[in-house]
């Protein structure tokens, strides 16, 4: 009977972690116990590394994606940017608080504000064009 209990516990809890919600647009505070989310730092190229989490369980794992996009507006505003992505992976993360799968996924890159380089090129033909 009790072998039965246990059973039915460790299932119940394996259900539960696929139950798992998208945890909202917010920043990373481990303080807070808040282990999902985004964190950003200056990169030293004159740019941001954002780094994204979000626990397995998520209703869309592209949401991650959605959730730097979403930073790296935030922190370059209308002027634009670009971007660099160097690590999106499913990845095991073991912390308090966590899915008790221990799964996440992850995205991770550089953003660069305002970069000359993201403005759209003027067309040769119109840079040419003699002024009125």
């Amino acid at each position: 009977m009790r072998g039965a209990r246990l059973g039915c516990a460790v299932l119940g809890l394996a259900l539960l972690a696929g139950c798992v919600s998208d945890p909202g647009y917010a920043p990373i505070d481990i303080e807070a116990r808040r282990f999902y989310g985004y964190m950003d730092q200056p990169n030293g190229a004159g740019g941001h590394t954002i780094h994204v989490i979000l626990p397995e369980g998520v209703s869309d794992p592209k949401s991650a994606f959605a959730h730097w996009e979403r930073r790296a507006a935030e922190l370059c505003g209308p002027g634009g940017y670009r971007k660099q992505l160097h690590t999106a992976r499913r990845n095991m993360l073991m912390m308090p608080g966590s899915t008790p799968t221990g799964f996440s996924y992850d995205v991770m890159g550089d953003v660069w504000c305002n970069d000359p380089a993201a403005a759209p090129a003027v067309p040769p033909a119109e840079a040419d064009a003699p002024a009125d």
